[in-house]
């Protein structure tokens, strides 16, 4: 990997990370979750209306994907990080690489060695640990289910994962393309259903701050980051680049702490650090077999 391509990534994995407290804060303080999920799927759905064609024998695969990766994991994600820290969500996510490996033994017919098992098990309990701690601070008695949340996100987006893995040559914006759509049918219901009053973000003292969180999220963590993200793939097998997932998490810990002031606990330091060495054990493995991903498609959330 030349030094250029390392900045790439890097770059990537900085706007990822930094989106998980984009998010915490605009949830927090500005705007319905799901009202903002559905308003960013629905931006880059436009965007990318170019690409949206359909691909015969394959729509089927595709609807999972986008259940998985434009739908569910944001129906998750957003109202989690009203309950949770943007460390702790950036950790949490993590478990989308070992609950892809359970998804593909169990769909895909996959067999795994002694050595990921126990990435599996040690991310699981990492994240087991994280969600039992209290951080305190401005974080409600809710904490647990917005790691709770963060999980179901994590195997949304490996149920998509088993989705994208059965297409064959679909480019990857189209995937995307499909993915928002599908995405913003499934959002916007939820918005309607369970958030009311949403349009009072536009209100003068909260509009321009909203405007401004969804313009990262589409411009920025959707579209820059992506293409960013798959200039790299046609460089570099894809292994090396699979780092990015912990690297993005790392960014997300360090930046949640720093900008946003959030608590360090024991319990946060030990569950973090056994998930991400679970997660670190799983990519070991797969770099040292050169074995393919389970998805060649990072979520649309990291994830954020």
């Amino acid at each position: 990997m030349s030094f250029k391509e390392f900045s790439v990534l890097t770059g990537i994995c900085f706007v990822w990370g930094l989106h998980f407290i984009v998010m915490r804060m605009t949830v927090q303080d500005v705007v319905d979750p799901l009202f903002y999920a559905a308003m960013r799927v629905t931006c880059v759905a436009i965007i990318l209306l170019p690409f949206l064609k359909w691909q015969a024998g394959q729509m089927k695969f595709i609807v999972l994907g986008g259940l998985g990766y434009g739908a569910l994991n944001y129906a998750f994600m957003f109202p989690a990080l009203k309950f949770t820290t943007a460390a702790a969500a950036a950790i949490a996510i993590e478990l989308y690489m070992p609950l892809s490996i359970i998804m593909s033994v169990i769909f895909l017919k996959e067999r795994i060695g002694p050595y990921r098992i126990l990435g599996v098990s040690l991310a699981f309990l990492g994240v087991i640990i994280l969600g039992l701690s209290k951080p305190g601070g401005d974080i409600g008695p809710y904490f647990a289910l917005g790691i709770a949340m963060i999980a179901c996100s994590a195997l949304a987006e490996s149920m998509g994962a088993v989705g994208v893995k059965k297409t064959k040559d679909v480019p990857p914006f189209t995937l995307l393309a499909w993915f928002t759509l599908i995405g913003s049918t499934v959002l916007w219901p939820l918005s309607w259903m369970i958030e009311d009053n949403q349009f009072r973000v536009f209100a003068p003292d909260t509009r321009w701050i909203f405007l401004a969180a969804l313009t990262y999220s589409t411009l920025l963590v959707s579209l820059f980051a992506h293409a960013s993200y798959y200039w790299l793939l046609g460089r570099l097998p894809m292994y090396k680049v699979a780092c990015s997932g912990v690297l993005t998490t790392s960014f997300g810990v360090i930046l949640g702490i720093t900008i946003l002031g959030e608590p360090i606990t024991i319990h946060f330091i030990i569950g973090g650090l056994l998930a991400i060495i679970g997660v670190i054990i799983i990519l070991w493995r797969n770099n040292a077999q050169q074995a393919p991903e389970l998805a060649h498609i990072t979520p649309l959330n990291i994830e954020p």
